[in-house]
């Protein structure tokens, strides 16, 4: 299995945490509550509880207070396990808030999905005991996505992959300043430069994310015994 970033950073944390906590079970009890080894969760299996629609909604909100919960320790790995775990299972909701976003606005779906990557993140780390803990990191996640158009109108396009080159100069206080007539459209774009630019952005959000580190140990992990890891461009992402 590739553990190439893909260009959908939904995808790309799916794929990551999966590896990143492969073999963790997942405690739905609070601390101090007495509990075996056999009332744990995989992590697919916590991932089906916590979902929006999990049959058991006690369940459900008993993972949801541990995520929020351990989001505030002050122990790093802890803290960081939390956040991966908020992401992993909230990030299949999200996509159609994504999608719906970038047709309304025309603005790049990849822009979206990072937005409401950190906007989750940010309601997680602002959620309080005896909220409710889900549905605040879903609030602020689309809060964050549906805020991506209204930060620089001046750079939406109706096709996702086009580039703008602009021109202009410098007003008097030495600003840059922007026309329309400075806007040079250009329709498509060379596959390998659009890979590059996917990665650039995947690797931005994950040295955000704090994971970027771990990712690269398990890609050198996975590497043949004697290959340098350089890519040769017959790798594909991972979908």
């Amino acid at each position: 299995m590739s553990l190439l970033p893909s260009a959908d950073i939904f995808k790309s944390i799916e794929l990551q945490v999966s590896q990143l906590l492969r073999g963790q079970l997942v405690c739905p009890h609070a601390p101090g509550q007495r509990c075996s080894a056999s009332e744990h969760l995989t992590l697919s299996e916590a991932k089906a509880a916590a979902a929006r629609d999990a049959v058991d909604v006690a369940l459900r909100d008993a993972l949801w207070r541990g995520v929020g919960r351990d989001a505030h320790s002050d122990v790093p790995n802890l803290a960081r396990r939390s956040q991966l775990l908020a992401l992993y299972f909230i990030t299949p909701y999200l996509r159609k808030s994504a999608a719906r976003v970038s047709a309304t606005f025309c603005v790049d779906v990849a822009d979206v999905r990072s937005a409401m990557v950190f906007g989750a993140l940010h309601g997680l780390a602002m959620v309080t005991h005896g909220n409710d803990v889900r549905g605040e990191v879903v609030r602020a996640a689309n809060a964050a996505g549906w805020a991506v158009p209204r930060a620089d109108p001046a750079e939406r396009t109706t096709d996702p992959y086009s580039l703008a080159a602009y021109g202009g100069g410098r007003d008097d206080g030495y600003s840059p300043t922007r026309g329309e007539s400075g806007v040079e459209v250009i329709g498509s774009m060379d596959a390998a430069l659009r890979k590059r630019i996917s990665g650039e952005r995947m690797g931005a959000t994950l040295h955000h994310l704090g994971i970027l580190h771990e990712l690269l140990a398990l890609e050198r992990d996975q590497l043949p015994e004697g290959d340098s890891g350089e890519p040769d461009g017959t790798q594909e992402e991972a979908e």
